[in-house]
């Protein structure tokens, strides 16, 4: 049972990894901006599900995996694995802007500088600065789930949707003649603001990562739950949420779906954009969930071999977006934009499945990555460690 939840998890990862990078893609093929049609906003409106869903499942893993062992003897080993990851998550973004400043010349090195440190903008991979954040405050997060419980949180990230019009009516730090630095930080933590950010921002997502821990808490059941009641709670996670998106797109008329789709109410931190994507990652992991617990559908090691974009989702998003700033042209004609299409998805494709199958094997690169790794672990132990002795005096 242990090994189908996981599965599933990493099915629903790899869906939406791949719908990320998917439209990552067609903003550099400029594909989509070819077609027009109501297929084309559905499409967008399936991609613009990637990354709400890629924030909840790292709070059901949350929910999932760490909460059990944060009140035990395994605390500190839990918050080492945590800002581990987030100073992986921090490396990688800053080798994208590096990336950025020999690729596009409008990247001179301060604007690069400030971009690496969480002041300025990249057009693909800020969500990596944000996974830095979360990583980092994921402890306390953690901590207060424990003490609080669910509930409470809930209520907060609540409440920080219903002050949507509060927060957007604020001011922009610019007006105060602060620098356009500030006004990026601004948004970038609080959706606060008038810089162009991709979001969602710190404030917001945590809401998302929140909800995953909800979603987790709902599938997982109590510590005893047999294959038949997790069977049940994904049925019911489905049925709700399909349902309340086929009624969405029903009422819903056609200018707030393709806002929807095209970022727009994403860039405004919209309550109905966090909604659209809460019910968008519950039904696609809860289908997930309910495909791989099905053997006579396929057995768990096909699921696991098709899941190599879920686990190395870190290393797809990073380097596939590496990739496409290296693009050195824009396409002119419909041939070139579905060609540039197909070649770029089938390298990033082979790019993160022979990073899959090298980091399974006794290689080169299996134990270099595992070198820096370890070093990055060790580091992070060191700062949970002390962390940890700071608290208990």
């Amino acid at each position: 049972m242990k090994i189908n939840r996981i599965v599933g998890i990493d099915v629903a990862r790899s869906c939406a990894i791949f719908l990320a990078m998917g439209s990552h893609v067609l903003a550099v093929s400029k594909l989509a901006d070819v077609f027009k049609g109501a297929y084309v906003d559905g499409l967008k409106l399936m991609m613009a599900l990637a990354t709400p869903t890629f924030i909840v499942l790292f709070g059901t893993m949350l929910e999932v995996v760490y909460r059990p062992r944060f009140d035990t003897d395994k605390r500190s080993i839990s918050i080492a694995r945590l800002w581990s990851r987030a100073i992986q998550c921090w490396l990688l973004y800053s080798l994208s802007v590096v990336v950025l400043f020999f690729a596009k010349s409008e990247y001179s090195f301060f604007f690069s500088l400030s971009t690496i440190f969480m002041l300025g903008v990249t057009p693909f991979t800020d969500i990596l600065k944000f996974y830095a954040i979360a990583l980092t405050v994921a402890p306390a997060l953690l901590w207060t789930r424990n003490r609080l419980g669910l509930v409470p949180l809930l209520i907060l990230a609540v409440a920080i949707h219903i002050l949507h019009p509060v927060l957007r009516g604020l001011p922009s730090p610019v007006v105060f003649g602060l620098p356009t630095e500030v006004d990026r930080l601004a948004m970038f933590l609080f959706g606060i603001g008038g810089a162009k950010l991709g979001g969602p921002s710190v404030l917001h997502g945590m809401t998302l990562v929140i909800s995953g821990m909800a979603l987790g808490k709902i599938l997982m059941g109590s510590a005893s739950g047999v294959a038949a009641g997790m069977t049940r709670r994904a049925w019911l996670v489905l049925l709700g949420t399909g349902l309340s998106l086929i009624a969405g797109a029903w009422i819903l008329d056609s200018e707030t779906k393709r806002g929807l789709g095209n970022m727009a109410m994403r860039l405004d931190s919209h309550p109905l954009y966090f909604a659209a994507g809460i019910l968008g990652a519950f039904a696609v992991t809860a289908a997930a969930v309910l495909l791989t617990l099905r053997q006579s559908i396929a057995p768990t090691a096909l699921w696991r071999s098709l899941t190599f974009f879920g686990r190395t989702s870190l290393f797809t998003f990073a380097f596939g977006n590496m990739l496409l700033y290296c693009v050195p042209f824009e396409p002119t004609t419909i041939t070139q934009s579905a060609l540039l299409t197909v070649l770029l998805m089938a390298a990033i494709t082979l790019l993160s499945f022979c990073f899959d199958r090298a980091s399974q094997q006794d290689g080169r690169m299996a134990k270099t990555v595992s070198g820096v790794q370890t070093s990055i672990h060790r580091l992070a132990t060191m700062l949970s460690d002390q962390g940890l002795r700071l608290i208990a005096r």
